[in-house]
């Protein structure tokens, strides 16, 4: 069968008229090929969904890529940033100076990364 409908109709009913015109000794020989039609046409119908499906998830993993590079390169730049940072709070203000860096560093990726989450 087709993916068309009315094409589809128009099977079905020549296979009804052919029935008909064979006679009730090939019902069951014209109900077969109906339902082996209908059959094809219904694995095509769900392999063509199931594909389209699989596209949208593959889709979606590519879309996941972005955001996880993202967040590499926000823990290197945090990484990056920590050494100097640490260094000139602790020479400012001591440990407490440290202690606020950090916190501050945290607060940040922390931040970033829930934007990148929505």
């Amino acid at each position: 069968m087709t993916n068309n409908p009315l094409r589809q109709q128009e099977e079905i009913a020549a296979a009804l008229r052919a029935g008909r015109e064979l006679g009730p000794e090939y019902d069951e020989a014209v109900a077969a090929s109906l339902v082996e039609r209908v059959d094809d046409t219904i694995e095509e119908r769900v392999k063509h969904h199931v594909a389209r499906h699989a596209g949208a998830n593959e889709a979606e993993d590519r879309r996941g890529w972005p955001a996880n590079n993202v967040r590499m390169v926000l823990s290197l730049v945090c990484l990056g940033i920590s050494i100097p940072s640490t260094a000139i709070g602790a020479a400012m203000a001591g440990a407490s100076g440290m202690f606020i860096v950090w916190a501050g560093l945290i607060a940040f990726y922390l931040i970033s990364v829930s934007g990148l989450r929505r």
